[in-house]
């Protein structure tokens, strides 16, 4: 079983290295909350097909952190 969502509050350079396991272990959507978002990240997702949504995945969600 995947995750159908992974989002992810880290710089970049703190991502990269960590798509090649996202995509290993699968998802329905990587969101990419600001700040973690460059050019390379959003190079490699495409490269491992991740679909990526460049959001703040808590206002995305409507859900508020205290309800979870």
């Amino acid at each position: 079983m995947h995750p159908d969502i992974v989002t992810i509050y880290l710089p970049p350079e703190k991502v990269l290295p960590l798509l090649a396991e996202v995509a290993a272990k699968g998802c329905d959507e990587l969101w990419l909350n600001p700040g973690t978002v460059s050019d390379a990240v959003l190079a490699e997702a495409e490269r491992l097909g991740l679909k990526v949504v460049q959001a703040c995945s808590i206002i995305g969600l409507g859900v508020s952190p205290e309800l979870l």
